[in-house]
């Protein structure tokens, strides 16, 4: 991954934390995600080659912007609690999407990424949804602290996990 491309996946870790604190909720973010993302990367690509840098620029923060309203305009209309609790992290949505067309990630050559991506990021979701609650209901680990230190366990696990099933 490059710099930038780290940078892309890095702004992931505020929701992951954020949301990951009971499943139903990370579920709902990693779904709007998807959606929001998706959505995104469909209706810049039928402006893209039309822009140049400057305004396409503009056009991809104006976009990933829209999205991202539409979405929590829906959510406050028809799930309101859901809206209340994602808060401020749909937003992070839309610069994730700036970021990620700033990396070339909708390119049409990019579809494998996209699915590693969203995932990984589905699967470290539903297992800190998971993890999270049944660690203790109002104990350390459903606080942002106990998430991240959740997350780094899951994710050397996981580190460990690769190394053992490769050959030496």
């Amino acid at each position: 991954m490059t710099k930038s491309g780290g940078l892309a996946g890095s702004l992931m870790l505020a929701p992951l934390i954020g949301v990951s604190d009971t499943l139903p909720k990370a579920l709902s973010f990693w779904v709007l995600a998807v959606l929001i993302v998706t959505m995104y990367g469909l209706s810049m690509g039928l402006v893209r080659n039309r822009l140049n840098g400057r305004l396409q620029l503009i056009a991809s923060s104006l976009l990933a912007a829209t999205w991202v309203s539409c979405v929590q305009l829906a959510l406050q209309a028809f799930a309101l609690s859901l809206s209340r609790d994602l808060g401020i992290y749909l937003a992070l949505i839309s610069v994730q999407c700036v970021l990620l067309e700033s990396t070339g990630f909708f390119q049409t050559d990019q579809v494998k990424a996209h699915l590693q991506l969203f995932g990984i990021f589905g699967l470290l979701l539903a297992a800190l949804g998971l993890l999270r609650p049944l660690l203790g209901g109002s104990s350390f680990a459903t606080l942002a602290p106990g998430g991240f230190i959740l997350l780094g366990l899951l994710l050397a696990g996981w580190q460990a996990w690769g190394q053992h099933s490769k050959p030496h």
